[in-house]
């Protein structure tokens, strides 16, 4: 029986971690309150209400873009149904993707598929509190925590900007929220109001998630004539690449592809995507779904 409370106990205490005694927590406390104008009760109760959750850590540790195998990672994207969601999305909300194509020169087919490939269309938006994803990898992380500590303070800004209820607030396990899987930092700086509300809503406003990702892309290089990839072959690049005028760097690429080695060159449009979730298989799986949903 004593075993089992001293299991009990430590399994409450793994989980129930006062963050505002963590020897780390003193400096984010400090920031909000001298620096943003928090009340220091306030910043210290939100920690105390914070959750570690150890899956949390796991699975920042092994994201699949850097376990799978391209194959497998394609696979997860490239489905009928997933195509086929993403036909009927674009069919239902085109006035504010041809919106955003004209605005910003981002084809709808390349904002469905990150939609497609973040949410599956905003039927996956996350179900973890926010709070604890950023405080178990901001404190607990031993290799990405001064970036999680800052976007932690990027999302008490962030809720009050917004009259988000901090304990409430739901994304991924790294902390991604809404439709468009924006970390706090970024819906800061890139979402936008696309529905005329007033408000830059990627919770409930799906115009909004598509002018935030349109925006994202634009303002992180996009170029409304450039390529994404082009198909080439080791030693012939010249051959199959002809680079546009105002192509700022181009990248090589190479994928296993059904046993096969593929070789393509990423474009300045291919490095835009590829900054939305910083991986090649990423970027190219949103190219894959987007040739999908134009056919």
């Amino acid at each position: 029986m004593k075993k089992i409370i001293f299991i009990s106990l430590i399994f409450n205490l793994s989980i129930f971690a006062d963050y505002s005694n963590h020897k780390d927590s003193q400096l984010v406390i400090d920031e909000l309150v001298t620096k943003h104008g928090f009340e220091k009760t306030y910043v210290v109760d939100i920690l105390k209400n914070a959750e570690k959750r150890d899956e949390m850590l796991q699975s920042v540790a092994k994201p699949a873009e850097k376990t799978k195998t391209w194959d497998e990672y394609r696979a997860i994207f490239i489905k009928t149904k997933r195509v086929a969601d993403g036909k009927k999305f674009i069919k239902e909300n085109i006035n504010a993707l041809e919106r955003a194509e004209k605005e910003f020169g981002v084809p709808k087919e390349i904002i469905t598929a990150i939609l497609g490939v973040e949410t599956n269309y905003g039927d996956n938006k996350g179900g973890y509190r926010v709070i604890d994803s950023l405080t178990t990898l901001g404190f607990d992380d031993p290799r990405r925590s001064k970036f999680f500590r800052r976007e932690l303070i990027e999302f008490f800004l962030l809720t009050r900007e917004n009259d988000l209820d901090i304990l409430k607030t739901k994304g991924s396990y790294a902390g991604a929220m809404g439709y468009a899987q924006f970390i706090s930092s970024s819906y800061r700086a890139y979402a936008v109001d696309y529905d005329g509300d007033e408000s830059a809503d990627l919770f409930n406003s799906v115009d909004d998630a598509i002018g935030s990702i349109a925006n994202y892309l634009f303002i992180h290089g996009w170029k409304r004539e450039g390529k994404i990839v082009t198909k080439t072959y080791p030693n012939n690049v010249r051959k199959f690449y002809k680079p546009h005028e105002s192509l700022t760097r181009f990248i090589a690429l190479t994928f296993n592809e059904d046993g096969e080695e593929l070789y393509f060159i990423g474009d300045d449009n291919f490095r835009a995507i590829a900054k939305y979730n910083i991986s090649d298989v990423y970027a190219m799986a949103v190219y894959y779904l987007s040739e999908e949903l134009k056919t």
